[in-house]
């Protein structure tokens, strides 16, 4: 039987742990040596390169590389464009993770069917079954969708805790932000209150590096083409120097641009070099910054708690080396943050929860509590405004069942009731909410408005898949719906790609 393992699908970089035969978590290393393997597709249907030489690709051949998927994950109309072909971004994750999977095969000589695989914590329901169908369509068994934070607290907790406290995990990714405050024990992993972003992370530091860098080289007096190529060029080497500048006070940032109007082909390049200090980076990200401290409060208002409750802070994520993020969680939470194995603890922590959920014998039990991550509710008609009525509040612990009733019709002779579900923290349906799902009940016969009574039922399971049921309890009928299966995707795309991924060719 095959051992499961814990995936870190990140969203510029992503990372594979199995455990030893003495139960403790390993990172596996890829064909290149590596711990980390960049979440990058160079697309040349059939085959699908993914990857370091894909990241490379993005400078050569840029039209026909994809980055960045997971910020598009569980949006339902969304796809990407290569080569006249589009693809959603579950089947590129699926790609992703089937790479993943054949290094870890290579690497332990034995075939891989069960995995659990890590989230942002404030990744919506549609976005983490996104990435359940994304496991199933590479061909795994998922066995949970864990959180990241909760992830990484987990593999710091099984060491290190040996009495109740509170963990704020601050977990700045190359995609997403997230910061969790879970209580640690012995035995157990609570959430407490999660908030994030999944739209900020190293990417962003990133462009901010870049548009610097072309406000200075438009200040050269040259006409520059700025191009796919040129833009890839300098998407490396300012991740590079975000790099760098955690160690070091100025670095340069050196590269060959190509002129709009040479004089002569010897003359058709631009060697241009500029300087970038850490000062000067940490002002133009400044803002960004901002927003995760501003989180960072609403998180610690959410728990109800006050900073001196908080016993340890955990740097988690590859962007949170950089000095001024330690600077600003010890000025703002009075507590020196620990830089606790940020590249690798997530995939650490999800093997430790593979090997928790398949009985490994040399773990010790403990109990990780998950929890629901937004609100969920549906639309009522309250004296002619919708607005949303919240059936089960975030923070739920799963698995999870909830009950409302007091429902009924509008309208006298309303023969369909429709059902409206909604994700978010807010009455108001448009501003703060996302329509996660929707169905009709069938409210015949025919009868006054009020007089039907309609229950809503809400099943909610440790991943997150919802089912919401509406029965009229005075007829018996019932309407239902699985929530969550990214969205509208339709059994013929879905089998469309599982086609395709029986003729990809993943190198």
């Amino acid at each position: 039987m095959s051992r499961p393992i814990g995936i870190d699908l990140g969203t510029t970089y992503s990372a594979v742990a199995y455990l030893d035969e003495y139960g403790k978590p390993a990172i596996i290393k890829n064909s290149d040596g590596r711990t980390t393997t960049p979440s990058v597709i160079f697309v040349d249907e059939p085959q699908f390169v993914v990857g370091e030489v894909a990241l490379q690709s993005t400078v050569t051949d840029p039209e026909r590389v994809v980055q960045f998927v997971k910020r598009f994950m569980g949006q339902n109309d969304h796809r990407l464009h290569v080569d006249g072909r589009s693809y959603s971004p579950e089947f590129l994750s699926s790609i992703i993770l089937r790479k993943l999977v054949q290094e870890t095969e290579l690497a332990l000589g034995e075939s891989v069917s069960e995995a659990v695989i890590t989230v942002p914590a404030y990744f919506n329901e549609n976005q983490r079954q996104a990435t359940l169908e994304a496991g199933k369509l590479a061909g795994l068994n998922v066995l949970r969708i864990i959180s990241e934070p909760t992830a990484a607290a987990l593999a710091y907790g099984m060491v290190n805790v040996r009495e109740a406290r509170y963990i704020l995990v601050y977990d700045l990714g190359g995609g997403t932000f997230d910061v969790t405050i879970l209580e640690a024990s012995e035995d157990e992993l609570r959430v407490v209150a999660v908030g994030g972003d999944p739209f900020l992370g190293g990417k962003d530091f990133d462009d901010r590096l870049m548009n610097s860098v072309e406000e200075k080289l438009s200040g050269l007096g040259e006409q520059i083409i700025h191009d796919a190529s040129l833009e890839a060029e300098l998407r490396l080497k300012c991740e590079t120097a975000k790099v760098q500048l955690s160690q070091r006070k100025t670095v340069p940032i050196a590269f060959k641009a190509r002129k709009a109007k040479p004089t002569s082909a010897l003359d058709a390049l631009l060697p241009v070099r500029i300087e970038i200090s850490r000062d000067e980076f940490e002002s133009m990200c400044a803002d960004l910054l901002a927003r995760t401290e501003m989180l960072l409060e609403n998180v610690i208002a959410q728990a109800g708690l006050e900073w001196n409750d908080i016993a340890e802070v955990l740097c988690v994520g590859g962007s949170s080396r950089m000095p001024m993020v330690r600077e600003m969680l010890l000025r703002a939470t009075g507590r020196k943050p620990q830089l606790f194995d940020p590249d690798e603890c997530v995939a650490k922590g999800a093997a430790l929860q593979a090997g928790l959920l398949s009985g490994e014998d040399s773990l010790r039990q403990i109990k990780v509590g998950h929890v629901l991550s937004h609100s969920l509710g549906v639309a009522t008609n309250q004296n002619g405004a919708l607005l949303v009525d919240a059936v089960v509040p975030a923070l739920t612990p799963l698995p999870h069942t909830e009950v409302r009733r007091g429902y009924t019709t509008v309208k006298d002779d309303q023969a369909v009731v429709n059902v409206l579900v909604y994700e978010g923290e807010s009455s108001e349906i448009e501003a703060y909410n996302s329509p996660v799902g929707r169905f009709d009940l069938d409210t015949s016969p025919l009868r006054p408005a009020g007089e039907p009574q309609i229950e809503v039922e809400f099943r909610c399971d440790e991943n997150g898949r919802i089912t919401v049921f509406a029965r009229d309890e005075i007829t018996g009928r019932e309407g239902r719906a699985l929530l969550c299966l990214c969205g509208e995707r339709s059994t013929e795309e879905v089998t469309l790609e599982q086609e395709m991924l029986a003729r990809a060719v993943v190198a």
